[in-house]
Parts: C-alpha cells; sequence; structure tokens
C-alpha cells in the first residue's frame, strides 16, 4: 500500500512538473515548523497529505496532473472543478474525450452549464455559483486507484492553501463532502478543515516544543557554566515553568478540538 502511494506520488509530481516553468517550481509549506522565514519545497520534494501554498498556475498544473494521471488509470469516478466558466469551457473537449475512460466525469464551475454536454452518458456538469465549493478547486478520483487535490482560496485571489493524496480513506471523505455539499445537505467541507485543523495543531505544537528546547538548552549551558547560581529556588522555578508550558501544550489541541466541535 504505501508503495502504491510513492509511486503515485512520484508519477503526480511528475506531470506538474511538465506543466510547471522550471523558474516556478517551488511552493510554500503552510504550517511550517521555521516560523521565522518561509519554507520553500521543490515541486518534486512535495509531500502527499502535507499543506502548501499554490498560486493559481500551479493549482492548475496540479489539476491537470490528477486527471492525466487518473484517466491513465481508467475506470472510478472523477470529479473536477473550475474557478470560472470560462475555463471550464476551455477544457470542455478535453475532458468528454477521456470521459469514456471513467465509469463518470462530474465537472463542478460557475455559470450556467444547460446545453454544454448534450446527451454525454456518465457526464454531469454542475453550477456551483454560491456553495461553498465556489471556494475550491479539485480534482478527485474515486474507486479505483484514488487520487484527489483539494484547494481553498485564501488571502484574496490568486493564493490557494491545500494538499493532494493518495490515501483512500480521505478521498473518500472528501467525496462524501463533495457529494453533501452538492446535494445541499451541507455547507462545510468537513474533512478539508478537520485536517487543516491537525496540521495547523500538530505545528504549532511542534513550534512551541522547539522554543521551549532552545531556552532549556541555554538554561542548561549556563548552569554548567557557573553551577553555583542553581540554586534550589531556581531549580524549583524551572520546574514550575516547565509544567506550566506543559499545560499550555495541552490547551493547544482542546482548542482546537473545540473549535471543530462549533
Amino acid at each position: 500500500m504505501q508503495t502504491a502511494k510513492r509511486d503515485c506520488t512520484r508519477e503526480i509530481l511528475r506531470e506538474v512538473q511538465r506543466r510547471v516553468p522550471a523558474g516556478q517550481r517551488f511552493l510554500q509549506e503552510a504550517f511550517t515548523s521555521d516560523h521565522r522565514h518561509p519554507v520553500l519545497i521543490k515541486l518534486n520534494d512535495l509531500q502527499a497529505d502535507t499543506f502548501y501554498f499554490f498560486d493559481e498556475l500551479s493549482v492548475c498544473a496540479v489539476c491537470d496532473a490528477v486527471v492525466a494521471w487518473a484517466a491513465r488509470q481508467a475506470g472510478g469516478r472523477l470529479t473536477v472543478s473550475y474557478a470560472a466558466f470560462g475555463e471550464w469551457k476551455a477544457q470542455q473537449k478535453r475532458l468528454q474525450h477521456i470521459a469514456q475512460k471513467f465509469s463518470s466525469v462530474r465537472v463542478l464551475t460557475i455559470g450556467d452549464p444547460r446545453g454544454t454536454v448534450a446527451g454525454a452518458p456518465g457526464f454531469e456538469v454542475r453550477n456551483i455559483n454560491g456553495s461553498v465549493l465556489s471556494k475550491f478547486r479539485l480534482a478527485l478520483q474515486e474507486e479505483r486507484r484514488p487520487v484527489a487535490f483539494v484547494c481553498r482560496e485564501v488571502a484574496g485571489r490568486g493564493r490557494y492553501l491545500g494538499f493532494f493524496t493518495c490515501d483512500p480513506v480521505t478521498v473518500d471523505e472528501l467525496a462524501d463532502d463533495v457529494e453533501l455539499i452538492a446535494r445541499g445537505l451541507s455547507r462545510r467541507m468537513a474533512t478539508f478543515e478537520r485536517l487543516q485543523m491537525l496540521h495547523q495543531t500538530t505545528q504549532q505544537v511542534t513550534r512551541e516544543l522547539e522554543s521551549y528546547a532552545r531556552r532549556m538548552e541555554l538554561a542548561i549551558r549556563r548552569a554548567e557554566r557557573r553551577p553555583d547560581l542553581l540554586t534550589p529556588a531556581r531549580f524549583e522555578r524551572i520546574v514550575r515553568q516547565s509544567i506550566a508550558k506543559m499545560e499550555q501544550l495541552k490547551e493547544i489541541p482542546r482548542r482546537a478540538l473545540r473549535t471543530l466541535g462549533r
């Protein structure tokens, strides 16, 4: 299973690289443990199930790469979204051409889709204008060799937060969220929100631990140089600070869980 996921990741990243100019093959990791400087990652070093910031070019490249990879696997259900109706029109012939490789194809786009795919069996075009899905870009294949790329627009137009995955459970959960929203039964991409909160919380705890570890190392070096300064009172204060820090760290995931509960 892990080998299949690694192969999926490598193949998709090769597809992405072919679609992105050489000078733009870097993405910023979203929830890095290094809080002093942005961490830029080469495209071929991206990890599945990790959040990154994407620009419009890289979003289109990853979506196209996922669709191309999924078409080569053949089978399953493909769902792909477009941020503007004109973009879907530009991709219409290509998608209709490869639609025979899937059990069904669903296109989510902004605008009135009537008359765009007359009589195409297993081909659905749905207007998501006004839906929470209009803020997302995604390409998702269910069932056979599941894969998904999903990102949400942040900080104004042209910047997106998201990830890709080859994990079957995550793909199924994302597909369920899309189905519920498309049917008007939900207004949230709950799986995306949960994973985003999980990654943010994990990285926040990591940063706090790294910061506190550096301070403790400094205190230990000072004590080694001047052991006479490590009085019982100072030692007790360090212990109390350590206990307080652990309580603060426990509160971070608790706060995240309360946020998800709302």
